[in-house]
């Protein structure tokens, strides 16, 4: 058989984008019209024949082919097989109209688009229109420019083939394009249509202006979306459906539709393959957020909005106290956009540009943030109009520190005091307990403890960010880059740290005991896993207990509140430990990688030979003052962890409660809802119904940008695409931004995803576009980390550069560039990568 019926037919991805879009849209239950497609190879032994200048092409030969001309003559002559005129006439229904249309091997891709390249051929009735029109789309392979786009995409020759879709012809009312988001103003929760009457045709041809509507995505059909071709209930159902589409794919999406004068028929769907950072208002960036995690992945609704407070209440506190800002009426600091929370670095820019000493590269090197200027873009600068105040903004920037350094110690031990009463609570809930009383610790945790916690974190990450920029600038005077990560590495004792630490004991206890060592090695985890429930006081077990109880606010994605704690789950440790097990070679490597705090000695050694006697206090004062404040950052952050843990659990248990009663579906409903929604329904300011509402909106725009990796930097400064094309690095370029000195040769090994890092073999370079911290674990065992994102100061290399990790970071297209199995050489001071040798 040369022909396969799409509503049946399984997706390929030698298929094209057209034929898994229709596979797709039928299987979700949408109408698309009835066809059939031929695959490319099925359809390239057809014409080859044809064009043997293409027979036993190497991947990167550059063919001499005839002209465009000659191959449309050349397919005018040849003739097909008998058994594909037969197939054909058993296909065709009497009295129907058929569309012919290309879908090119390499179409829709996220880096190559052909859209509209290829030929699609309608109105075909007869079997001779349908062979004709298999030609002409052939033919279109080769228009030169088709051909041209490929050679400059420098696309594999072998894969310039296609397939072509047989589908009746409809009858079309009215047809149209849509987008899931505003192309225009990038507004994320907006349908923007294009609706012609009649065929689509003429939309596509530009022949005739398009009727242009906007929806937005969870808005009622009414008297505001007035179309002059559609219907309240034609736009409506469109809503409906586009909706489905977006949250099945995950991503932005255009899509080809039609009405027949009784029914909805999706003709494509295909990503959006570029999204732009323009925005109507504002500089905003994930940079923090996205390596921290909450903007790894999307956002729901719950930890956007304590996130959303909490950054907005401290920084302008901050940003107040310390006069690095003109007025106490500040902007807004944080978005939510594509799901994931964005926080305002042009408000930040503007008073960092205050301080002493700042140079906008320098500030968005430390964070990895996009730069759309040259050189060094803002200094502040001293003159007789600016000094008295920077001098202002100086002394309140250092009490600040002061009061800072000289409380930390206790509002760490109060707030670990605040953790251990609440969770206590917490585990004394049961169900007989009254719904009131739950409800009354859910607002305690969420408007108390945790935005006290919250805020005491954030103060001391904008502490650090702004006494490193007036630091960092004075110290590379005078010492080396590579000495600068030395001195503010090995911090010791590093709370994120400890959790490995003790994993690795645990791992020491089953391999050193011979009868441990083979149960764990032959059985499966969720086997092992039953053996230690059934066992409970044998030692491994009873130490994976204590890990639990010790460490078990972490988690495999943290600062994802959907995520399970590792104390809700034995399974998720023995999966940890299994893969150590099983890979000794693993553990050796990370053993090595523990290391000792920094003594005074190795300080002063470091500095020696670059600073005069008279200089070497004030720099040991200034690297003690800068190590003490990272390792703060890093406890803060750690308590910070285990406050989202107590907000798990008792938005759990609030959950379980309003489940049994029927207030909504399921437990995890309320994460989906942000705070103020929850409390409007405890306070009976919101009806079942609005909150159910809500849950669905939200849980529906997650799901909408789970599989999207959106831009990390947003702006509202237009940008030339000749800027564009200077400011961004080039597909070929492989360098970075060092973030922790030394020079390593390794495999390279590229992961997207925290699951796969079961697939990190010892010794290996890391490669991803960034870690957050459900990546720390693999810490021990790598070589290596090199990130598309990140900054100096992210929690991924501060705790790389406590493993003596050499990491480079925000270095453009790294897992495009590199494959699994190169190897490669990378510098961690100077950034930079040399490609060894190739992999797969």
């Amino acid at each position: 058989m040369y022909w396969t019926l799409i509503e049946t037919a399984e997706k390929n991805p030698r298929y094209g984008g057209k034929i898994n879009a229709l596979i797709d849209l039928s299987q979700l239950g949408l109408q698309v019209p009835k066809g059939y497609f031929i695959s490319e190879d099925k359809l390239t032994s057809l014409w080859m024949e044809a064009i043997p200048e293409l027979v036993r092409l190497e991947a990167t030969d550059q063919p001499s082919l005839p002209t465009y001309e000659t191959i449309v003559q050349r397919l005018d002559q040849l003739s097909f097989p008998m058994k594909l005129y037969r197939e054909i006439n058993d296909l065709m229904l009497p009295n129907k109209t058929y569309i012919v249309r290309s879908s090119g091997l390499m179409e829709d891709h996220a880096s190559t688009s052909f859209a509209g390249q290829y030929d699609t051929i309608a109105n075909c009735t007869t079997i001779d229109d349908i062979i004709a029109a298999l030609k002409q789309c052939i033919a279109s392979l080769f228009k030169p420019a088709s051909l041209n786009y490929w050679q400059t995409q420098q696309l594999d020759i072998q894969n310039l083939r296609m397939s072509v879709i047989i589908q009746e012809q409809i009858s079309a009312v009215s047809s149209g394009i849509a987008f899931t988001l505003n192309p225009l103003t990038n507004n994320d929760r907006q349908l923007t249509l294009e609706v012609v009457e009649g065929a689509g045709e003429q939309l596509v041809s530009g022949l005739v202006t398009p009727e242009q509507l906007t929806i937005d995505w969870f808005s009622t059909i009414g008297p505001i979306n007035v179309s002059q071709i559609l219907s309240s209930d034609q736009l409506k159902q469109l809503q409906e459906q586009l909706l489905l589409i977006a949250t099945f794919y995950g991503y932005p999406v255009d899509v080809e539709f039609c009405f027949s004068k009784d029914s909805l028929f999706f003709l494509q769907a295909r990503p959006i393959t570029t999204i732009r950072r323009k925005i109507n208002e504002g500089n905003w960036t994930t940079t923090n957020f996205r390596d921290g995690g909450v903007a790894a992945q999307p956002c729901p609704g719950l930890m956007w909005s304590l996130y959303r407070e909490s950054w907005q209440t401290t920084l302008e506190k901050f940003l107040i106290q310390n006069k690095l800002y003109d007025s106490t009426n500040i902007k807004q600091l944080s978005i939510n956009h594509f799901a994931r929370p964005y926080w305002n670095i042009g408000v930040v820019k503007e008073a960092m540009s205050r301080i002493p000493g700042y140079i906008e590269r320098e500030f968005d090197d430390e964070l990895g943030v996009y730069k759309n200027y040259q050189g060094d873009g803002y200094k502040s600068k001293l003159t007789v109009k600016t000094i008295s105040h920077l001098l202002t903004v100086a002394t309140r920037i250092t009490k600040t520190t002061q009061q800072q350094r000289q409380t930390a110690a206790q509002q760490h031990k109060q707030l670990l005091e605040t953790y251990q009463s609440i969770d206590k609570k917490i585990q004394s809930l049961s169900s007989i307990t009254d719904q009131q009383d739950i409800e009354m610790l859910w607002e305690s945790v969420i408007n108390d403890a945790y935005l006290q916690s919250e805020q005491t974190y954030f103060w001391q990450v904008y502490v650090n960010t702004v006494q490193l920029s007036m630091k960092k600038t004075a110290l590379l005077k005078k010492l080396p880059l590579e000495t600068f990560f030395q001195l503010i590495s090995k911090l010791g004792e590093v709370s994120h740290v400890q959790p490995l630490r003790d994993l690795y004991e645990i791992v020491e206890i089953i391999v050193t005991n011979e009868k441990f060592k083979q149960e764990w090695l032959i059985n499966s985890p969720v086997d092992i896993n039953t053996l230690l429930t059934k066992q409970p006081h044998r030692l491994d077990a009873q130490r994976i207990k204590v890990f639990q109880a010790t460490f078990g606010y972490h988690s495999n994605r943290e600062l994802n509140l959907l995520v399970p704690s590792y104390s809700e789950d034995q399974q998720l440790v023995v999966d940890l430990l299994k893969d150590y097990v099983d890979h000794p070679e693993k553990l050796t490597t990370a053993k090595r990688s523990f290391s000792q705090t920094l003594t005074d000695e190795q300080l002063g050694k470091l500095i020696e030979p670059y600073v005069t006697k008279w200089q070497r206090t004030k720099v040991i004062k200034d690297i003690k003052m800068l190590r003490e404040l990272l390792w703060w950052r890093e406890e803060f952050k750690d308590v910070s962890t285990r406050f989202y843990h107590l907000i798990r659990q008792i938005t759990l248990k609030l959950g379980e409660r309003y489940s049994q009663l029927g207030y909504i579906d399921q437990t995890e409903d309320l994460f989906y809802l942000e705070k103020e929604t929850i409390h409007s329904f405890i306070t009976n300011q919101l009806s079942q119904e609005s909150l159910q509402k809500s849950v669905q909106d939200n849980r529906m725009y997650c799901q909408a940008y789970r599989h999207f990796v959106p831009p990390g930097d947003l702006m509202e400064t237009s940008i030339s695409p000749e800027m564009e094309n200077l400011l961004v690095d080039t597909p070929s370029s492989l360098s970075g931004i060092g973030a922790n000195d030394g020079i390593v040769s390794g495999k390279v090994r590229i992961l997207l995803d925290p699951k796969d890092i079961h697939q990190l073999q010892a010794g290996e370079i890391l490669v991803t576009r960034f870690t957050d911290t459900g990546w720390s674990h693999a810490f021990g065992s790598i070589e290596g980390l090199i990130t598309e994102t990140g900054g100096v100061l992210c929690h991924a290399s501060i705790v790389a550069r406590e493993f003596g990790i050499p990491t480079i970071v925000c270095t453009a297209h790294a897992t495009e560039n590199l494959k699994t199995g190169m190897t490669v050489t990378m510098n961690g001071t100077t950034g930079d990568i040399t490609i060894q040798k190739g992999g797969c």
